[in-house]
């Protein structure tokens, strides 16, 4: 008789030996849980690989690959946003607003009728809550196995209104953005879902395409600033852009 694999942390597991269950593939799985669990195996294994982790079974439904890709993310959300605790405040953001190629866009929260504006922070975290009420509404998603129309047609709304969540650290503070993409490559996964799937608009992401090497050139020219301050016969800094301006493409979509 075949051991059934027992995919859990027990108690008193050591941290070297957490999630070291044997690796199945998705066909190999059980249970209504089998792609999440499945999903989140992939991303222990390597997070990093985000076309690995968004290709599609070819078993598995193209919707619910989707839904649990989402339900995933908005898990990984909550710790996004306690990444930025400190800075994120009410005092600093007393509403939620981007400024994007010169044009500036308030947003208003929808978890009030008629929507209103609140603190960037309380807008974050209640389209976070909004997207997790949405996933788990019954009558949209009765099943984790099978998704039916009205449900899939909730999903490009949600790629919209977790896309600015992203941008909103994107441009008020990229160095945060920077660091926690390095480590989680959170966006990198979401925005490659999203694309894949025709889930959202490169537009709508808010973000510039070549993020990463934008990203990149900005920590060398950072450490060659550095380095010039550090000169004993260093001239006098050259009038720069600021690291906003820098990171947005001239030709990328407007709000």
């Amino acid at each position: 008789m075949t051991q059934k694999i027992v995919r859990r942390n027990r108690k008193g597991t050591k941290n070297k030996d957490l999630f070291k269950w044997p690796n199945e593939t998705l066909d190999e799985m059980d249970g209504a849980l089998r792609t999440q669990q499945y999903i989140q195996r992939m991303i222990q294994e390597d997070a990093s690989d985000v076309w690995k982790l968004v290709r599609l079974p070819k078993s598995q439904d193209k919707y619910v690959w989707i839904y649990e890709h989402l339900r995933q993310i908005v898990i990984e959300l909550n710790d996004f946003c306690v990444f930025h605790n400190g800075v994120w405040t009410v005092e600093n953001h007393p509403d939620m607003r981007l400024k994007i190629n010169g044009e500036e866009t308030a947003f208003f929260s929808s978890a009030f009728y008629p929507p209103k504006k609140v603190p960037a922070i309380d807008y974050i975290t209640q389209t976070i809550e909004q997207t997790q009420d949405t996933l788990n509404n019954s009558t949209l998603f009765p099943s984790r196995a099978f998704i039916p129309q009205k449900g899939q047609q909730e999903f490009q709304n949600i790629f919209r209104r977790l896309a600015r969540i992203f941008a909103f650290s994107f441009y008020e503070y990229p160095d945060y953005f920077k660091k926690y993409e390095e480590e989680q490559h959170l966006f990198k996964r979401f925005k490659t879902l999203g694309l894949e799937f025709e889930m959202i608009t490169q537009q709508n992401l808010l973000i510039p395409e070549n993020v990463g090497e934008l990203l990149q050139s900005e920590k060398t020219k950072s450490q060659e600033n550095n380095q010039n301050e550090n000169s004993d016969d260093s001239n006098d800094d050259e009038d720069s852009d600021s690291l906003l301006d820098d990171l947005i493409s001239d030709d990328e979509g407007k709000l």
